[in-house]
Order: C-alpha cells, then sequence, then structure tokens
C-alpha cells in the first residue's frame, strides 16, 4: 500500500438537448490536495459544488397546468416567445386529481447527466509515470424554482427607465421570497402567482462590443441575431439580480428572464437612438418634480439632441403647446393671455450627424400663477415620417410660476 500523491478531475457533460447557462459543475481541488500526501487508510475530502441554470420559459404542459388551476398565464406569447399554437386544453381533466397534479406539486423536471473523471497515482508507480483512472457518473433532476408566467413593460416618468413587469409563480412547497437590488423582497406563498414590478434604467444595446464572428465575412445572420439576444438577455439578467431564497430550507439561488425576452420587450428595454433633453431655465425636465419661475421673468427653454443612431437624422421642426391639466380630464389650451413666447413658439434643429448633438432655445413669460405644462410636437414631414414614433419621446415638462419675489 502506497500513499496517494496526486490527483487530477475533470468532467464532461453528456450530450442534452437543455440549454445551459455555464457549467453547473465546480469545485476546488488546492483544498483536497492540502490533504495529501493522502496515507493507506486515510480518507480526504472532496466537495463538488452543483448549481444549475436552466431555461424553463418553453414548459409549455407546465403552464397548462397552471392555466387549468386557475393561475393567471394570459402572457403565452411572452412567456414562450418560440411557441406559436397553444395546445387544446384537456377535457374531462378528473374533478379529485392525484396528489402529484396539486398546486405547487408541478413534476416538470429536467435531466442532465455528467462524468466525472479521476486520474489518481502514488508511490513507484507515480515515479515512472503510471496513473489509474476512476469514472464516476452522476445523474441530476433539476426542479424550477419559480417562473416568469408573463413578462411586460409600462413607461416610466422618465424617458430613460421603464417598468418591468413580472408575474412570478412559486412552483416549490415551502414560501419564498424573491427580490431584485432594486426592490424590496416579495413573498410567495407555495404555488402562488403574484406580479413585481421593477423599475430599471433603460439599456444602451447598441454599445456591446461585436463578436469578433460579426465581423466575418461568412457569419450566419441567424446565428449573429441570436447571439445579440442572449448578450442583451445576460446584461439585463446581471443588472436585475434577481434572487429567490427559501427561508425553512435555508436555500437560495438565482432566476432569470433571458429566456422570456422577446423582441417587443427588448425594444421596450432600450434607449432611444435619439435621446432628447428639455431644460428649463438650464435645469433638466425629466421627472415629477416642477421646474419652478417667476411671473414676469422670462423663462429660458432649450432642447437638446443627442443622436446615438448610425445615421444622420434631421433636420427637425417642433411647436411647443402650453396647457393646463385641470386633473379632471380636461385639458385648457386656451392660455394666450396667460403665457407668453419671446420670439416664436416653433423651434428649428438642424441635422445631427451620428454620436453628436444639436440644440435649440426659446422663451417664455409667464403671466399668472399657477402649474404648467408643456407638450412639444413635431411638425410631420419625410424626414420624421422615415424614422420610427419610439424615436420622438420627450420628456413631460411641468412648469410652476409663482408669485415674484419683491
Amino acid at each position: 500500500m502506497e500513499p496517494l500523491e496526486k490527483l487530477e478531475v475533470t468532467s464532461k457533460v453528456l450530450t442534452t438537448k437543455e440549454k445551459l447557462y455555464g457549467d453547473f459543475l465546480s469545485w476546488k481541488l488546492e483544498e483536497t490536495l492540502a490533504q495529501f500526501p493522502l496515507q493507506p487508510g486515510k480518507v480526504a475530502t472532496f466537495t463538488i459544488n452543483i448549481k444549475v441554470k436552466l431555461d424553463f420559459s418553453c414548459q409549455e404542459n407546465l403552464l397548462q397546468d397552471l392555466s387549468d388551476d386557475g393561475i393567471s398565464v394570459s402572457g403565452f406569447p411572452l412567456s414562450s416567445p418560440f411557441r406559436q399554437v397553444v395546445r387544446p386544453r384537456v377535457e374531462g381533466k378528473p374533478v379529485n386529481p392525484p396528489e402529484s397534479n396539486k398546486a405547487g406539486d408541478y413534476s416538470h423536471v429536467k435531466t442532465l447527466e455528467a462524468i466525472l473523471n479521476f486520474k489518481y497515482s502514488g508511490g513507484p508507480g507515480h515515479t515512472e509515470g503510471y496513473y489509474r483512472n476512476l469514472s464516476l457518473g452522476l445523474h441530476i433532476e433539476v426542479e424550477p424554482s419559480v417562473f416568469f408566467t408573463r413578462v411586460s413593460t409600462l413607461p416610466a416618468t422618465s424617458t430613460r427607465q421603464c417598468h418591468l413587469l413580472l408575474d412570478v409563480f412559486n412552483s416549490t412547497e415551502h414560501e419564498l421570497t424573491i427580490s431584485t437590488r432594486s426592490s424590496e423582497a416579495l413573498i410567495l406563498r407555495a404555488g402562488e402567482c403574484q406580479r413585481m414590478a421593477i423599475q430599471v434604467d433603460k439599456f444602451n444595446f447598441e454599445s456591446f462590443p461585436e463578436s469578433p464572428g460579426e465581423k466575418g465575412q461568412f457569419a450566419n445572420p441567424k446565428q449573429l441575431e441570436e447571439e445579440r439576444r442572449e448578450a442583451r438577455g445576460l446584461e439585463i439578467h446581471t443588472k436585475l439580480g434577481i434572487c429567490w431564497r427559501i427561508p425553512s430550507l435555508k436555500r437560495s439561488g438565482e432566476a432569470s428572464v433571458e429566456g422570456l425576452l422577446n423582441q417587443l420587450v427588448l425594444e421596450h428595454l432600450q434607449l432611444a437612438p435619439l435621446q432628447w433633453d428639455v431644460l428649463v431655465d438650464g435645469q433638466p425636465c425629466d421627472c415629477e418634480s416642477a421646474a419652478a419661475c417667476q411671473v414676469g421673468d422670462p423663462v429660458r427653454l432649450e432642447v437638446r439632441l443627442t443622436n446615438r443612431s448610425p445615421r444622420s437624422v434631421g433636420p427637425f421642426a417642433l411647436t411647443v403647446v402650453p396647457f393646463q391639466d385641470h386633473q379632471n380630464g380636461v385639458h385648457n389650451y386656451d392660455l394666450h393671455d396667460t403665457i407668453s413666447f419671446v420670439g416664436s413658439s416653433t423651434f428649428y434643429l438642424d441635422a445631427v450627424q451620428p454620436s453628436g448633438q444639436s440644440a435649440c432655445l426659446g422663451a417664455l413669460l409667464f403671466l399668472y400663477t399657477g402649474d404648467f405644462f408643456l407638450h412639444i410636437r413635431f411638425h410631420e414631414d419625410s424626414t420624421s415620417k422615415e424614422l420610427p414614433p419610439s424615436w420622438f419621446c420627450l420628456p413631460s415638462v411641468h412648469v410652476r410660476a409663482l408669485e415674484a419675489q419683491a
């Protein structure tokens, strides 16, 4: 019997149809080698960490079961963007389903298999360069922690932000909490589905570096588009940082929306190629707070355009239309005796080159106190009609005119 002096460990994932995100087997061999040389009859501990990240977004059977159990899955097209046809519901479902079919006990399991190879040697054989090999097969069954049954978006107050809405379903048998980097934890009972709203800064996807294959002459367009989609999904996942935790089991993990983001959701999460900024007396207006000014003093209004698109845009003509919101569905646009423009109410922006900026200036005079809003309307011409409406998203402008100080 000779001591064990050398150990090498490798792994091989067997062919699987499941889409894996990263490696699911990891270990720190240094901790085991620190126990070497291993004398005959002694035991060394080798720890393998298993952390699996799989895509459950297209689980048609599960979504059908959720629908049959009365859970809202109205987001079928968003939850499963690759699925075109919804399978008909099975008629004559048993009144008293077996235990395995109750809510919170869905047996939608995915299987992974891998082989661990141990190469070891010791004693005179090690000196002569001889090794022995041992293979260990692993069979891992993976169940989902949480499901996102619906993904959608809503605009936020700022044009550079939006609300990401997630319908989250707890598929475990235990109470579970789910949270993001910027939101408080949401508590879900077993088999419960709730909606969580996450306010996120929009993403500048165009700033992602190109992969080497994108510049190749024989690049596959479909493959490149898939790579871009995965890169965007990974960026969103990293920014959100969605985590779940089961307190009773002291178990935690991550959840991702990478497989759920269809083209429409990605467009809503993306910064528009044309970035518009409106400044009142030098202060940006892109939030709920009102810009304060004094009655009788000219108020400087500036509109800035930053062109992040790869093409030249413009020129543009914009008209500023002031109004009052009476908070009852009525907007008063008859303010000729209340607000006066210093010069014209129409602004002009010259053509803007890629990565360039342009600005136009004007001024208003408020004759009475009150809360006013400015609607900036684009003139319809051949230039603006060529571009998508989503490129012309200006922030709301709220101005509060106060009594002049004595």
